[in-house]
């Protein structure tokens, strides 16, 4: 994946990431919604298998551990990015 698909890809999970946990503000308290907020990105991340370090070109034997990483990373918002 080029440099610039990769950065478009996780500004995207992002986004997708902040519009949904908006939605679930309405249901939740604010104190849940950091953590429905990680959720939601690790989840999106297993299931479009989005991995930052396999996007920056690592190799793992454990994509696992890259999915949560990166959902926790694309939970953050444009901070973290």
């Amino acid at each position: 994946m080029e440099p610039v698909e990769a950065l478009q890809t996780l500004i995207f999970m992002s986004v997708v990431v902040e519009a949904l946990t908006a939605i679930f503000r309405q249901f939740i308290s604010n104190k849940a919604s950091e953590l429905v907020t990680i959720l939601v990105g690790i989840t999106l991340c297993f299931a479009y298998k989005v991995g930052i370090f396999t996007i920056l070109g690592m190799q793992t034997e454990y994509p696992v551990v890259d999915y949560v990483i990166s959902g926790i990373i694309i939970s953050q918002g444009s901070n973290a990015l």
